[in-house]
């Protein structure tokens, strides 16, 4: 953490960087953001460890760096560090390691979920750090000349977790990216059917909240199939029967 007397910039994507870090101890350390200007105070080398770095949300990181800051700050005032001659607390550059990394604006994409590539280590880091994430599914829609035609609808994940082995399921792995659920659609859903989908890691998840574009936010099954998401084709897996999206995740 570096603090300056011109600026400071606590950047999200820094953040992502930060928790993404690799640590063989329990702890991840922080890498401190880089200053534009003068740096007048600055954490000693290495960083300080992040306590739960699996579960560790853009909140619970501030307010555990947010009383360090203070601290900074309040021995800064009473050393007078402002006070010239300035001494210069240096460039972590400047003690060798990895490179400044300038901290890009972040966007929509960078929620826009790529279930080719992203394990759900990452999806699940960019859920904390990020917010809800989001994709774009196929629904169909009858023309007025007959037949089925696909459009294309945003979904965003409000509450995505890992899920419990679901017997049968086991062949969707090779499927990234395509919702389904247990058992054939229904008439009309009634009591708890969870939504899955599997990430690149073969890992299974419960897409549990989703808010597909024009609807309010929802019980992922109920939101699927509100929308009309889901294929009426039931596929069968061993004993174990499955009803699924049209398409991947887009």
């Amino acid at each position: 953490m570096d603090a300056s007397w011109r600026s400071y910039r606590f950047d999200y994507r820094g953040i992502l960087r930060a928790v993404r870090a690799a640590s063989v101890t329990k702890g991840r350390k922080i890498r401190r953001p880089q200053c534009s200007s003068f740096t007048a105070a600055r954490t000693p080398a290495p960083g300080f460890e992040i306590p739960n770095p699996e579960t560790c949300t853009v909140q619970e990181l501030l307010d555990l760096v947010a009383p360090k800051g203070a601290e900074m700050l309040i021995n800064g005032i009473r050393n007078r560090i402002f006070v010239p001659p300035l001494k210069d607390a240096g460039w972590r550059a400047a003690a060798g390691g990895d490179p400044i990394i300038h901290a890009a604006k972040i966007t929509p994409e960078d929620r826009h979920i790529d279930w080719k590539n992203w394990t759900w280590k990452e999806i699940s880091r960019r859920q904390r750090v990020l917010g809800p994430l989001w994709n774009m599914a196929l629904v169909p829609v009858k023309p007025v000349d007959g037949g089925v035609e696909f459009q294309k609808k945003r979904v965003i994940f409000t509450n995505v977790e890992e899920a419990k082995p679901v017997p049968g399921s086991e062949p969707l792995a090779l499927l990234p990216g395509v919702p389904f659920a247990e058992g054939p659609v229904p008439q009309q859903p009634s009591g708890e059917k969870p939504l899955y989908v599997y990430a690149r890691d073969g890992k299974l998840l419960r897409l549990r909240e989703v808010k597909v574009e024009g609807q309010q936010a929802n019980d992922g099954f109920r939101a699927a199939f509100k929308a009309q998401m889901l294929c009426n084709r039931a596929v069968r897996s061993g004993e174990s029967e499955f009803c699924m999206f049209y398409n991947p995740l887009i």
